[in-house]
């Protein structure tokens, strides 16, 4: 009797248009009118709620790396790779933009900024690092929160009932 032996195969995951894996698995989620990007979020904004803090949903933005004129020659590619390698000198580049998703009510000083994040993406650490710098900045200190999880976005309520924020 002949043994027949069957090979599994690995299946490689697609590649995103960026070049890595997908990284995430948010999907948008709407309440009470409001479109969040994951239900983290929604998580987040229902516990600063009932703890009765107020606060901005993606209502700040900053500006984290000031834009700029390139003058001189740059031979490259396009950044995925594709198109002919030519000189790409000679560029006008925006400025980089940071928007967290809760801040406390814009009309007030920045005092606490949180930033849910289920699974960052590669360029998250580089944005928060350059966030964290322009904070760094700033005349009054700034709570900063990344909760990851909803026990986090709990512990994140804990912390702010005990800096003096929410029901009065």
């Amino acid at each position: 009797m002949a043994v027949v032996k069957k090979t599994m195969r690995k299946t490689s995951k697609k590649k995103t248009k960026r070049g890595y894996n997908k990284q995430t698995n948010a999907k948008a989620v709407k309440s009470n009118g409001n479109i969040f990007k994951s239900g983290l979020e929604l998580e987040m904004n229902d516990e600063l709620i009932a703890a009765g803090i107020k606060f901005s949903y993606e209502g700040q933005k900053f500006t984290i790396d000031e834009g700029f004129k390139y003058a001189g020659i740059s031979f490259e590619k396009f950044m995925n790779g594709k198109g002919d390698f030519k000189d790409r000198g000679k560029k006008t580049f925006r400025d980089a933009i940071y928007t967290p998703d809760f801040t406390n009510p814009v009309a007030e000083d920045l005092q606490w900024v949180i930033e849910t994040k289920g699974r960052a993406m590669p360029d998250f650490s580089r944005t928060w690092r350059l966030f964290k710098k322009q904070m760094n900045s700033l005349e009054q200190e700034v709570l900063l929160f990344v909760p990851r999880n909803k026990k986090d976005c709990k512990k994140v309520i804990e912390i702010l009932i005990q800096e003096g924020y929410g029901q009065e």
